[in-house]
């Protein structure tokens, strides 16, 4: 947040049950803004929001709400969350906003952009448990190929998310998207997907109703930067989830490998704290063979 000072104090004034007022925007992806006005008193916070959105280059304001947070916090981290409650049976998106005041540091963000922008927590287990080079088993290469290939691409894999399809793609398609970010050798890869040597592609199940996870999982941040003295970096990731107003649900420290070329490759990542049983909401393993042909087998 820049200018960060006038909601750092609205906080702390707000946490002392005092009177405070404070202005902030957030730029959406579209160039507009969204405005909240905030009000204190006696421990309580009363929010207005509003929106601006660009109709045929001129302004448009088509958004206004106002509500009192059914509960709030600031945390020692410097997020501020905010809950709008919601009525029983409410099946839209939950009332739970965060922002982050304090800003993070300007390595951190770079180290972002450039190494999980494009991974996150959605629907891979990168981040999510312990793996190394040398020992992988716990990694799904099918999750990571369907991430990376967007990342290296720019676009989602080509094949069309059907219920129950199925389709044999090229050995070279897919060992040259992870090959792009690991070190992993081909008989590696090979060996944890459904390789079929016969006409050197691997079957590929894209994901379904009953293994699509949850779409309101968190969202990461890079909070520390240490260059390795082999020359790799260690980046310490933290999971923001707004549903459960948690700042720091997970925690875990990744090592990347930067490349003379540019690239990078992923070496490892070691868990180092996370809320228990918090990873199995937003992530969901593959159905197993026997739960597809359950589905989807005749």
């Amino acid at each position: 947040m820049v200018n960060f000072g006038q909601v750092q104090d609205f906080c702390e004034s707000a946490e002392q049950g005092e009177e405070a007022a404070a202005v902030f925007f957030c730029v959406t992806d579209e160039c507009g803004w969204i405005r909240y006005d905030l009000e204190a008193q006696n421990g309580n916070i009363e929010v207005t929001e509003s929106s601006l959105r660009w109709e045929n280059d001129n302004p448009e304001v088509y958004y206004y709400h106002e509500f009192e947070a059914a509960s709030w916090d600031y945390t020692d981290k410097g997020y501020l969350f905010l809950e709008e409650s919601r009525p029983a049976g409410y099946d839209g998106a939950p009332g739970q906003k965060a922002f982050r005041v304090k800003p993070l540091d300007q390595t951190c963000r770079e180290a972002y952009q450039t190494y999980l922008a494009s991974v996150g927590y959605e629907r891979n287990n990168l981040l999510i448990t312990d793996w190394t080079e040398q020992d992988s088993k716990e990694l799904d290469f099918y999750d990571l190929y369907e991430r990376l290939y967007r990342a290296k691409y720019g676009e989602i894999v080509p094949y069309e998310a059907k219920e129950g399809a199925e389709y044999h793609v090229p050995e070279e398609e897919i060992e040259e998207v992870l090959q792009s970010y690991f070190s992993f050798g081909r008989q590696t890869i090979r060996n944890r997907m459904k390789y079929q040597p016969e006409s050197g592609t691997f079957l590929y199940r894209p994901r379904g109703r009953y293994d699509g996870g949850s779409p309101y999982g968190p969202y990461l941040e890079v909070t520390g930067y240490k260059k390795l003295a082999d020359g790799t970096i260690q980046l310490t990731v933290e999971a923001v989830w707004e549903m459960e107003m948690l700042d720091c649900a997970m925690k875990s420290e990744l090592v990347v490998r930067p490349m003379k070329d540019g690239s990078f490759q992923y070496v490892s990542n070691r868990v180092i704290s996370r809320e228990k049983g918090m990873t199995s909401f937003w992530y969901k393993p593959r159905l197993t063979e026997e739960e597809w042909n359950h589905y989807y087998g005749e």
